[in-house]
């Protein structure tokens, strides 16, 4: 009672406040630090940098005035591919099948501008040899035209958007792994930077480990708790290529997160963002239980389930369009 009564002084709990600010804000300086891209190189940390100098590269093939490109980034590349390759087990990575056939795109490329004599082709050509045996993507540029993808595009997509709530209670029928995995798919076409894609979904049924995810984290309440299904949504801080990127997981995890609600929607199935407001304590006992690799953050979780043939849902009013959009 006593620590209560002290706790409401506004003095105290000012003094509270800085240190919880302190220690959660260094948490997340030195995860950061200990963990972003140019921090002690791992193989998780070379896949990302190689995923991010092969989008440098395809960008370079989309241009439409080309001219000779990416000595620099091909050997680095190089380096990177043969440091990977220590790790073993590497023929079915994304980033190695992807970076492969990035520098097989690369070399076309040139062969079809004429540029065979050039230092860097050569280079990859020669690289290459080692790698042969790689599976094929489809990879590299290609011209988009608008009569292809009009049809498709005309929805109303504006009703679609309005016909999606937030929503606190569910279905009691078991959601199907093929639906959520197809909601999945679609998200993954999220704009990603430098197609890093550093998001991850992880489904939570296991009832005891879904109920103490429930019972830790924020925004819970008000949810007919017995038929939550629960994601987690986190992101690679290995990812992140430098200092000004410390944000850049967020944004990616917010892009995904409104993209897999969306086609969760699509599939009849509801859903509700609850904040991940939580200490890293808890952050890193709920890691831990989920066995999420250390590497990465918690962006949001998300309750989800079908939905109920009624359910009550807020109006939640908008602001104007002109206290939103403005011009300058």
């Amino acid at each position: 009672m006593i620590k209560k009564i002290i706790g409401k002084i506004p003095f105290v709990r000012s003094a509270k406040n800085k240190i919880l600010f302190h220690k959660e804000y260094s948490y997340d300086k030195n995860f950061f630090k200990r963990n972003f891209s140019h921090s002690k190189e791992t193989k998780n940390k070379i896949g990302y940098n190689m995923l991010l100098i092969s989008h440098s590269l395809e960008k370079g093939m989309a241009n439409k005035s080309p001219r000779h490109f990416g000595s620099a980034k091909i050997k680095e590349l190089q380096r990177l591919i043969e440091k990977y390759a220590q790790y073993g087990n590497f023929n079915s990575d994304f980033a190695f099948v992807n970076t492969i056939n990035i520098l097989r795109e690369y070399k076309k490329f040139y062969e079809t501008k004429g540029w065979e004599g050039a230092e860097e082709y050569l280079c990859v050509k020669d690289f290459l040899k080692k790698y042969k045996d790689i599976k094929s993507l489809d990879i590299g540029s290609f011209t988009l035209f608008k009569s292809e993808f009009e049809k498709d595009a005309k929805i109303n997509y504006a009703k679609f958007l309005a016909s999606r709530h937030s929503v606190r209670e569910f279905s009691a029928k078991k959601l199907k792994k093929e639906d959520l995995e197809k909601a999945v798919r679609t998200a993954i076409l999220s704009p990603s930077a430098c197609n890093r894609q550093m998001c991850k979904v992880y489904g939570v049924f296991n009832e005891s480990k879904n109920k103490k995810i429930i019972s830790l984290a924020q925004g819970f309440g008000g949810f007919e708790k017995d038929t939550i299904n629960t994601l987690v949504i986190t992101f690679d801080v290995n990812a992140n290529y430098f200092i000004g990127e410390r944000n850049q997981g967020w944004f990616n995890a917010g892009l995904f997160s409104m993209n897999l609600v969306n086609a969760l929607h699509s599939q009849g199935i509801g859903s509700c963002f609850c904040q991940f407001g939580n200490s890293t304590k808890q952050e890193e006992k709920i890691k831990k239980m989920l066995n999420i690799p250390s590497s990465e953050r918690i962006a949001v979780l998300i309750a989800c389930g079908y939905y109920a043939d009624e359910c009550l849902v807020t109006r939640s009013p908008r602001k104007s369009l002109e206290e939103i959009y403005l011009e300058r």
